[in-house]
């Protein structure tokens, strides 16, 4: 993939939603996982925003049922599971005809033929964020050698404290099957709201190369 192909994806969205959509992300992501920050809240109403921007909830441990009445409730157009969800509750929602975005926390130890093949037949994406105790948000990288051990056909999201300053870092990783970066906390003024100008001086670098 080229680099100036890489499907961005804003994270963590709370606030000035359609602003930060005048930038033309490919997606965005809305947390509904109420121990985070950045929970959008139970009565949380997604703005129009350009038909072309797939909107994503993220989802941490939760019921189906839930993420089955948020998903038609908000028309999300995937759903990202960052908690510990099993292989098989993936099958259930992949079969009810949700599209899923499955993510994994990266350390020196992590397999993936382990800990991400079971999940294949069902997930269109996989998102490789960093180890951390909570789900997400941590503001910190992994070691990105790591997923060259990666060999799988399913595509990815690199995700884990992606900021402005890593430019060239992400510019000069590559790999056959990255599909796109999560951008999220590194780029905000306080939970939940991003930082327009940096996002726009960011996303202008990418698409020009």
């Amino acid at each position: 993939m080229k680099y100036n192909s890489l499907k961005i994806k804003i994270c963590g969205m709370k606030f000035q939603i359609q602003k930060i959509s005048t930038l033309n992300p490919d997606f965005i992501g809305f947390i509904f996982y109420p121990n985070s920050p950045r929970f959008v809240g139970n009565n949380f109403f997604i703005p129009k925003i350009r038909n072309k921007i797939l909107k994503t909830g993220v989802f941490v441990n939760e019921i189906e049922e839930k993420i089955l009445q948020i998903s038609n409730k908000k028309k999300l157009d995937f759903i990202q599971l960052h908690g510990t969800e099993k292989p098989s509750y993936c099958e259930k929602l992949f079969k009810k005809g949700l599209k899923l975005i499955k993510s994994f926390r990266i350390d020196n130890h992590f397999s993936f033929k382990k800990n991400v093949e079971d999940y294949i037949p069902f997930c269109t994406y996989f998102l490789f964020d960093n180890n951390t105790v909570h789900y997400g948000g941590s503001g910190k990288k992994f070691c990105w050698k790591k997923l060259y051990e990666y060999n799988f056909k399913t595509p990815f999201f690199l995700s884990g404290g992606i900021g402005i300053k890593d430019f060239n870092k992400v510019k000069n990783f590559l790999h056959p099957k990255i599909f796109g970066i999560d951008l999220n906390s590194k780029f905000e003024i306080f939970p939940g709201k991003k930082n327009k100008i940096a996002l726009d001086f960011f996303l202008k670098k990418i698409r020009k190369l």
